[in-house]
């Protein structure tokens, strides 16, 4: 992500560009509006690209103008800052497409997970169940190997489409280098994830609904989902930080409007109109005491957007 704030004469380019490449645009939308967390700053401007094609034309001429942007799936593992964001966010979920060949699912970077997964249980393409959990879109689900319930990406990724240096590659599933919440994506944002190819294994329609039902299931008595929230936000590749959150009596640790989970510790919810520094310093808090008292260091599943060296600064101090 560049790191240029844009002149008049820029911002205006960039609202010509657009129009140009009919690409739907919005001035002054939210990160709050756009994540699942439900904070963050202004955006300065907004693009919804619904092709491939759109895609890379802004990115290219976004990098080409040398103006900060970033890409948003449906803003599930996302904490932006409060900070005005004097950018572009480009937001994927108009690209929504898939296709289905044999055992092989290609889907657009922006398809919803839980689209991509009725596929597969029509199909009966087993592997993918856990995408019904997820409130993501595949690229964004790919960018951070999401997964539950011993199933993740990286089981199932065969292929991804990018856009990286101005060109567009192919991408193994080696390549991407998917660890656990983790891949060379989140490591290097000069990547954009156009598009997917998952390889399921056969099994039949009955089966693979009756384990998105359990999953599901387990997840409704495990999880707090009447608040908005970025699901678990820390992680260890070895503990569960859940886990050593709990035995720190953290479960109902509070700033501002944001609160650790009591009903799965491994969650911080906007429990009322939470700030960005809330939710931050709640999650900092977490670190800080997992730390100490385990001598874990966990290491952040959530994105983040647009927080300044000054903020850790302060936040450190706090």
């Amino acid at each position: 992500m560049s790191t240029v704030n844009m002149s008049e004469k820029i911002y205006e380019q960039v609202l010509a560009k657009m129009k140009k490449y009919c690409v739907e645009t919005y001035l002054d939308k939210t990160f709050s509006e756009l994540t699942t967390l439900g904070a963050g700053g202004t955006i300065k401007i907004t693009v919804y690209p619904d092709t491939v094609r759109k895609l890379v034309k802004a990115v290219r001429l976004l990098c080409k103008l040398n103006v900060k942007h970033c890409i948003l799936g449906k803003g599930s593992n996302v904490l932006a800052s409060d900070s005005n964001f004097d950018g572009v966010v480009i937001v994927t979920t108009k690209m929504s497409k898939i296709s289905v060949h044999g055992v092989k699912i290609y889907a657009l970077a922006g398809t919803s997970t839980l689209k991509l997964y009725k596929e597969t249980e029509k199909w009966g393409l087993t592997g993918g169940e856990f995408l019904s959990c997820l409130p993501a879109t595949i690229g964004g689900a790919t960018v951070t190997n999401a997964g539950c319930y011993n199933q993740d990406v990286k089981g199932i990724l065969h292929s991804v489409t990018v856009l990286h240096k101005g060109k567009i590659r192919k991408l193994s599933a080696e390549q991407c280098k998917l660890s656990k919440r983790n891949s060379i994506f989140k490591q290097d944002d000069s990547y954009t994830v156009l598009a997917v190819t998952l390889k399921c294994a056969r099994s039949t329609p009955e089966e693979v609904k009756q384990r998105s039902v359990q999953m599901r299931r387990q997840k409704a008595q495990a999880q707090p989902l009447n608040f908005r929230s970025a699901g678990c936000m820390l992680y260890h590749d070895s503990v569960s930080i859940s886990r050593l959150t709990d035995q720190a009596g953290l479960k109902g640790y509070t700033v501002g409007g944001a609160q650790v989970s009591d009903k799965h510790a491994g969650f911080i919810l906007n429990i009322d109109k939470a700030s960005s520094k809330d939710i931050y310093l709640v999650m900092q808090h977490v670190e800080r005491t997992i730390a100490e008292r385990f001598g874990v260091q966990a290491r952040r599943e959530v994105c983040l957007i647009n927080f300044t060296q000054e903020d850790y600064d302060l936040f450190a101090k706090c």
